[in-house]
């Protein structure tokens, strides 16, 4: 037996054909489990896909072209680490590993996820050109092979092995592989649990001395690498072994050429899954044994029906935005609607079972983000699917355990009433127990963009749990610290709007009254609760990333996840206080966010020579790679995210009064950090700079020899979010404003202008009110809009132009509408103006369309 080999990369290979036959092992169980330790494939993919119908549920990841991990039949559930091929020639000179080869992956058809991945060495005259794509109407996963022997050489110069690295039902440790028979063809079976993989290709395994060359083996000790490449290097196939029980398993065929002389050669090779090994070997015979151009042309022909009917944005639709949309349909679950943050596990490579679902969770506040890209594609029906699995699968409708992390007793852990999860599986069991009170509020907000009325009794227990337990959070949307952060509070605010807009179609005013009060007092104290006016930084004006007892003056300190250290909470600024601006409830010209720009620009920001400006999370971050460039470990370096060129992007459109061509050169910034495919992201390398932290030294964030600034790092890509806001930044580009704030939200706050409906008239409210610090003008009248005198459903004015507050209203046209203002003190209470004689005013609304603005002076 061959000495073992301390590392394997799992691989689909092309080997060598033997001239002289080793002795080989016989048929039997292959000892040495149970192998080394498994570890995910990288997470930077080339390729993602599934069928756009439902009857296949196989998803499908690739990098560098190969196939990496595989998802059946949920899309939180990998069955796979990757499947590749080796080349070698007769003479047994070189074995190649297709992944360390040059390559490059396509999509023959803009608008369908099918795959072509092309790789090669030149050197050793050889390529291999993969169609991939899946079943539409089996759990099976199709590769369409042509190998191609180059510069004079023919196929008989070279063998061709398949080496699969199963990692069935999200676990490398504990799995079993098995040769086995059915139908006349002999695949190479693995499973665990109630789920298996069966691996078969068209064409017959080689027979050498009576033995079949198809192995399973135990990975670093006898699996298919090892075999040819491990110990004293031979490039020889010699065991054969029919099982490997219970470990980090492996699997390789040698596959028959015939001797053939032509210059090359294809093949097909299917994957196929099950809930039993029967179930997976039907699977993958089903698919060989038919026609796979058929299958080809339904996969592209479902594909293409869904990309045509997206929105062309105007005709800035490009292939990169097909490929977005395209994507996020692909990480949608088929059984439930659940949509993934990533179909991959940060620095996989380096990643194991003890971080078996990487990203392939749901959380609700990166499903909120795409899933209203989406909708802005023109795609509503996923997103529909989404906010039934959110408030039908995911939020909890049970109370139990004291915390987070503080719930013995508790089957699923911390739960509440109307709370939503860090994070869960596909099922709706939660994985992380943190509470993010932006994942609760943001799936309101989707419910009433998507008018969802029906949901109104779940909306309504999140929307309680916002108001028993915001606007403080035990994390913000980077999941490290509690406190009172901007973001985290702007989706509060905007949650709580939607749900009371909700609730008044379903009639229950006394919750709308509720939320409104609890929202509009949140709007009114957001900027006083986290704002400084005595920071290090700049001119020390400017929102702080969170704070911790709605004093963000008082210079607590606070201590940063991912080994960022302790820090005066003054001395950290993220871009969150965007969010303000993108939900409606801040003007993106309101003094307290242009005081922060500068601030925020000065420390975050580094404009990438070629591509263009890009942000990092905070000063001080510490999840991303290490300054040598070895993968983060629990520590590290934030690297730059482009997810923040995207939503600057939107923020300039709305700061320049609503002109989509501010955000165009942003786009570009965004395209020129994707990857060769069109991937978006996760995090790209730095510009080498120390940040300033307001710390002596500072943060160092180094770039190391061979990476380029402005290219993705090791994290993931794509990352769904990062692809929603590409899409949101084209639309936002075309509809000249941010295309996902929340009427409702900008209207009250005003902040926008909400175009009247059909029968509607807009009024504009200008009022000169004199009051002291805690009190709010609103105005109220005799129809819907304005309240129908419930002081509860009243709508305010803006103090911006104080003593004059503003705002404007859609009534309805060619109408007398009688109408009054009122004062809410700090307490609650509301006075309602002294108007001579104690009547009403009046004003009459013009036709449909039209405007009108009142000036009124009011005393008290």
């Amino acid at each position: 037996m061959k000495p073992r080999r301390l590392r394997w990369a799992g691989c689909l290979l092309l080997g060598l054909q033997l001239t002289a036959v080793a002795p080989f092992a016989l048929a039997a169980p292959a000892p040495g489990g149970p192998g080394l330790a498994s570890v995910w494939g990288p997470s930077q993919k080339s390729m993602l896909g599934t069928s756009a119908s439902n009857t296949s549920r196989v998803y499908f990841t690739g990098y560098r072209g190969i196939v990496s991990e595989v998802f059946y039949p949920l899309v939180d559930t990998a069955n796979t680490v990757d499947l590749q091929f080796l080349v070698g020639d007769t003479a047994k000179t070189f074995v190649d590993e297709e992944k360390l080869q040059s390559y490059t992956a396509t999509r023959p058809d803009t608008k369908a996820m099918l795959w072509q991945a092309v790789t090669s060495n030149a050197g050793h005259n050889w390529s291999i050109t993969k169609r991939i794509y899946t079943d539409p109407t089996r759990n099976t996963l199709v590769e369409r092979v042509t190998f191609n022997a180059l510069n004079g050489r023919t196929v008989k110069d070279f063998n061709v092995y398949v080496l699969h690295n199963p990692s069935v039902d999200n676990s490398g440790a504990g799995d079993t592989s098995r040769t086995l028979v059915s139908g006349g063809r002999t695949m190479l079976v693995a499973s665990q649990n109630s789920r298996a993989s069966a691996l078969a290709v068209s064409r017959p395994w080689v027979v050498v001395g009576g033995n079949t060359m198809a192995s399973n083996g135990f990975v670093g000790v006898n699996d298919g690498y090892t075999d040819l490449l491990g110990g004293a290097v031979d490039r020889t196939m010699t065991w054969n072994y029919d099982s490997a029980t219970n470990g980090n398993v492996a699997q390789m065929g040698w596959i028959d050429f015939a001797g053939s002389t032509a210059t090359s050669i294809s093949f097909d090779v299917a994957l196929g899954f099950g809930t039993t090994e029967t179930e997976a070997q039907t699977a993958a015979t089903g698919t060989l044994a038919s026609n796979l151009n058929t299958l080809e042309t339904q996969y592209k022909s479902e594909w293409n029906t869904y990309a045509n009917a997206l929105s062309t944005q105007g005709g800035l639709a490009d292939s990169q935005y097909y490929l977005a949309a395209m994507s996020l349909k692909t990480i949608q679950d088929k059984s439930n609607g659940a949509m993934v943050a990533g179909l991959g596990t940060p620095w996989g490579e380096t990643q194991g079972d003890g971080n078996a679902v990487g990203y392939h969770l749901i959380w609700a506040r990166d499903l909120f983000k795409f899933a209203n890209a989406l909708i802005s594609a023109g795609d509503s029906a996923t997103a529909n699917r989404t906010i039934d699995y959110l408030f039908n699968v995911q939020m909890q409708t049970t109370n139990c355990g004291i915390g987070p992390y503080n719930a013995s007793g508790c089957p699923q852990g911390f739960s509440r009433v109307g709370r939503f999860p860090q994070n869960s599986y596909v099922s709706g069991v939660q994985y992380w127990q943190g509470t993010q009170m932006d994942e609760t509020a943001m799936p309101i907000i989707l419910a009433w963009r998507l008018n969802r009325t029906d949901l109104w009794p779940r909306v309504k227990m999140a929307a309680d749990f916002i108001v028993a337990n915001g606007p403080w959070t035990y994390q913000e949307r980077w999941e490290e610290n509690s406190g009172y952060s901007p973001s985290t509070i702007a989706a509060e605010i905007a949650g709580l709007v939607s749900a009371a807009e909700i609730a008044r179609v379903n009639g229950d005013l006394a919750s709308a009254r509720t939320y409104y009060a609890k929202a509009d007092e949140w709007q009114q104290n957001v900027t006083g609760w986290t704002f400084t006016t005595t920071g290090p930084h700049g001119n020390g004006r400017y929102f702080i990333r969170i704070d911790d007892n709605l004093n963000p003056n008082d210079g607590n300190s606070f201590t940063i996840g991912n080994g960022g250290g302790t820090h005066d909470e003054r001395k950290i600024i993220d871009g969150g206080f965007l969010e303000l601006v993108r939900l409606g409830v801040k003007s993106a010209n309101d003094s307290a966010i242009l005081d922060t720009l500068p601030e925020y620009d000065a420390i975050a920001m580094q404009t990438i020579a070629g591509r263009g400006p890009a942000w990092f999370r905070y000063n001080s971050d510490g999840y991303g790679e290490k300054n040598d460039g070895s993968n983060y470990d629990g520590t590290g370096r934030g690297r730059l995210w482009p997810i923040f060129t995207a939503e600057r992007g939107m923020y300039e459109i709305a700061r320049a009064g609503n002109v989509g061509s501010q955000g165009t050169s942003y786009l570009s910034a965004v395209r020129a950090f994707s990857t060769p495919e069109g991937f978006v992201s996760e995090q790209v390398w730095n510009n080498t700079a120390t940040i300033n932290n307001g710390e002596t030294g500072g943060w160092q964030v180094t770039t190391p020899a061979g990476y380029t600034p402005g290219t993705p790092t090791k994290s993931i890509a794509p990352l769904s979010w990062a692809l929603g806001e590409y899409i949101n930044l084209i639309a936002s580009i075309s509809s000249n404003k941010i295309i996902d704030v929340t009427p409702a939200v900008c209207g009250r706050y005003s902040n926008c202008i909400v175009p009247p409906l059909a029968g509607q008239a807009r009024v504009n409210v200008n009022v000169t009110a004199s009051t002291v610090t805690g009190q709010y003008v609103y105005v109220t009248g005799n129809t819907a809009a304005l309240g129908n005198w419930d002081t509860g459903l009243a709508v305010p004015v803006d103090p911006t132009s104080y003593p004059v507050w503003k705002n404007s209203v859609n009534l309805p046209a060619g109408t007398s509408v009688q109408y009054k203002y009122l004062r809410r003190n700090s307490d609650g209470t509301f006075i309602y103006e002294n108007y001579p004689g104690g009547g009403n005013r009046t004003v009459v609304t013009p036709a449909s369309g039209g405007s009108v603005t009142v000036n009124d002076t009011v005393t008290w």
